[in-house]
């Protein structure tokens, strides 16, 4: 029984991810039978090899590249900002500049794109199953509460950078940070560490939710566009951090950057819903 229950398990996730929906559940469903006598059971193969042959190779290639475009939206602005994603960066942060205006940087081309490839995917593709899945409102929840604790924050630092960094507690550490030859704020240095890991756990889980809507229900996708969206906000702050000087002056100077992420956010929210219809 053990043994049936782990080949059908396997069975299930391949034939899911390798065929359309209706024609992976024809297959379940068959070896089900199948699997259900000990004798037959012996004589199946690997689960992955019993599927392949049965998947068209040019639709399967057609799903593996949709794949890698919207995993690569969310990992590519992730991993850029780690440890050895200097050149990376460089790259997704060249901006198209158009009468001395920058129309966009490359960076911010990869969300939209991965997002309306999720929506148009998974509308055309995926399959709606009954109720909602209880993993992805709570998902959403969580990706939702870093969105606003993100946006909370960058409102605070970049209305006042210095009196952000003293109320987190820079001063009793200065004489230490600046003997250690950093000169930004320490406060912004920790918030930032928190963007990058946070950022990158974030496109892990835009992955992931990925593979939920191929194998499971399409409104995982959901799941997948908010956290494409937090995951361009982290990078956007972790970019502007790096640019930005403390010196800045003049009333009001931070609200067209903060009025844009604000736009992006609401955006990815409404993508969200989009998805879960």
């Amino acid at each position: 029984m053990c043994m049936k229950t782990k080949y059908m398990t396997c069975l299930e996730r391949w034939a899911r991810w390798m065929l359309p929906r209706p024609e992976a559940e024809d297959v379940i469903a068959d070896y089900r039978d199948i699997a259900a006598d000990p004798e037959l059971l012996r004589g199946l193969d690997k689960p992955r090899k019993v599927i392949r042959p049965l998947a068209d190779t040019r639709a399967y290639r057609v799903w593996l590249a949709a794949f890698a475009v919207m995993a690569a939206c969310a990992l590519l602005l992730a991993l850029s900002p780690l440890p050895g994603g200097n050149r990376l960066l460089w790259f997704l942060s060249i901006s198209v500049i158009w009468n001395d205006r920058a129309l966009f940087t490359l960076g911010n081309v990869f969300p939209p794109l991965g997002m309306a490839a999720a929506l148009v995917w998974f509308r055309w593709k995926g399959q709606k199953l009954g109720k909602l899945p209880r993993a992805v409102p709570v998902l959403l929840a969580a990706v939702a509460a870093w969105i606003a604790a993100v946006l909370a924050v960058d409102r605070s630092f970049l209305n006042d950078p210095i009196a952000f960094a003293q109320l987190w507690g820079e001063a009793p550490v200065r004489v230490l940070w600046h003997s250690l030859g950093w000169t930004r704020p320490l406060t912004l240095m920790l918030f930032g560490d928190a963007l990058m890991w946070g950022g990158f756990a974030l496109a892990l889980l835009a992955v992931f939710a990925l593979i939920k809507a191929r194998t499971g229900d399409r409104r995982w996708a959901a799941v997948y566009i908010l956290a494409l969206t937090a995951v361009l906000l982290s990078w956007q702050t972790l970019s502007f951090m790096n640019v930005m000087s403390l010196d800045s002056a003049g009333p009001g100077w931070w609200l067209s950057h903060f009025r844009i992420w604000a736009i992006q956010a609401a955006v990815g929210v409404i993508g969200t819903g989009v998805a879960l219809c």
